[in-house]
């Protein structure tokens, strides 16, 4: 049963998005739309994030792993935005403990916060093993849980959704304390459980930004580029009229779509990969 069904409510109208609210729907909050996006909100959110991703990078490079550690263990799956991946599906939802322990490592490694290859929650994305759109959505989610608390608080006074007081169970991230912290809060209910309203201007069902864009938009393109411009590569074929052809589907075998190939492409042309990830982000 969508939102809209349940309150009887104009669907074209809701600035949320009306998600049915007895499954996970395919959809994710895009850190670009946050980035880009215009109201205060936006900005709100865009800020919390950074800061937590600016936070964990000041915690690595104090050694702090212990904290680092705890802060990483509070990113949990957030089942109040009925957002991700089904239980079923193969790709699972929650942010984890494999993913959560990929990126206490990625963040302990010294080269990694020395160089300045991380930023930003972007070159999360594309740098963090076992990270993909729905753990992403669900780090973002409960950063920027106390400011969806609030959205959703405003939308129900407007379209007279009746709410409850409830305890939410896992831990909201308080980026002017940085800090985590529980909270009880009026929120609407179905079936028993709070669930928690999501502009529809945050979300998207994939990233704008994405490992997948990069590898098919630059990485293939630079190393096809590459190999075309050398005098004895075995990814070229060279015809009789002299026109050289690169063997696309060698290359790919060579250099799959995985982060481990975009990790490695990132850290050899990092110049390459900032200037690509500036245009798209423009």
């Amino acid at each position: 049963m969508k939102i809209s069904e349940k309150y009887n409510l104009p669907a074209r109208e809701l600035k949320f998005v009306n998600v049915d609210l007895s499954i996970d729907n395919r959809f994710f909050i895009d850190p670009y739309k946050l980035r880009n996006g215009k109201t205060d909100l936006h900005k709100r959110c865009y800020y919390a994030v950074s800061s937590f991703i600016d936070y964990l990078l000041k915690l690595a490079k104090q050694k702090e792993y212990e904290r680092l550690s705890q802060m990483i263990n509070n990113l949990h799956e957030r089942n109040e935005t009925k957002f991700g991946y089904s239980l079923s599906s193969r790709y699972g939802k929650s942010f984890g403990i494999i993913a959560g322990t990929d990126l206490v490592g990625t963040l302990s490694r010294e080269n990694i916060w020395e160089s300045g290859v991380i930023k930003d929650i972007f070159d999360c994305i594309m740098l963090i093993p076992n990270v993909g759109e729905d753990k992403v959505s669900d780090l973002v989610t409960t950063i920027i849980l106390s400011e969806l608390i609030t959205f959703t608080q405003e939308q129900c006074k407007l379209w007279k959704i009746p709410m409850e007081k409830k305890r939410i169970k896992k831990q909201c991230w308080n980026y002017e304390l940085n800090d985590w912290e529980y909270k009880r809060e009026e929120l609407p209910v179905h079936n028993g459980r709070p669930f928690i309203l999501v502009p529809k201007s945050f979300t998207d069902k994939q990233f704008k930004f994405s490992y997948e864009r990069l590898y098919r938009e630059l990485i293939i393109p630079f190393y096809k580029k590459r190999e075309i411009e050398l005098e004895d590569s075995e990814f070229v074929v060279q015809y009789k009229n002299g026109e050289k052809h690169v063997l696309g589907n060698l290359l790919r075998k060579r250099y799959p779509c995985t982060k481990y190939v975009v990790m490695d492409f990132i850290k050899q042309y990092d110049d390459v990969y900032r200037e690509y990830k500036k245009k798209i982000l423009k």
